[in-house]
């Protein structure tokens, strides 16, 4: 209804957030960590490859399926990344806000962290296959 309303308005909008949403989940990401560091380090082991496991799943399913729905290289490119990247922000939203614990959100880091090691290794990988084409 805004894009209707107020392109402009919705156009600007949408140039400023899309800069801001990956490092405002950094920032927030970090602030965690730092108050939750101890915790985060003893835990390290078991839950980072947790969610490694599960960050990897969740990518190869959006890839399988993206590849059976013969979607192009820069559709599926682009819903790998997106199934990656979103778990993590709600997650800790969720520990955070609503559940106001922030050992609730040690998974939910670590899973953030985790995700951008895998997504650059990921974009960095079809970057560096690119060249060479």
């Amino acid at each position: 209804m805004v894009q209707k309303l107020w392109s402009r308005a919705a156009d600007a909008i949408h140039r400023v957030l899309s800069k801001c949403a990956f490092p405002a989940l950094m920032l927030l990401a970090g602030i965690f960590f730092v108050q939750n560091k101890a915790e985060i380090a003893d835990n390290f082991a078991q839950l980072g490859t947790a969610t490694a496991e599960l960050l990897i799943l969740a990518i190869a399913g959006a890839m399988l399926l993206s590849w059976i729905m013969r979607l192009d290289g820069q559709r599926r490119r682009t819903i790998v990344i997106e199934v990656g990247m979103q778990n993590a922000a709600q997650a800790i939203l969720i520990a955070t806000a609503v559940m106001q614990d922030g050992r609730i959100a040690i998974p939910a880091i670590i899973y953030a962290l985790v995700m951008n090691i895998v997504l650059l290794l990921y974009v960095g990988g079809y970057k560096f296959t690119a060249k060479k084409q």
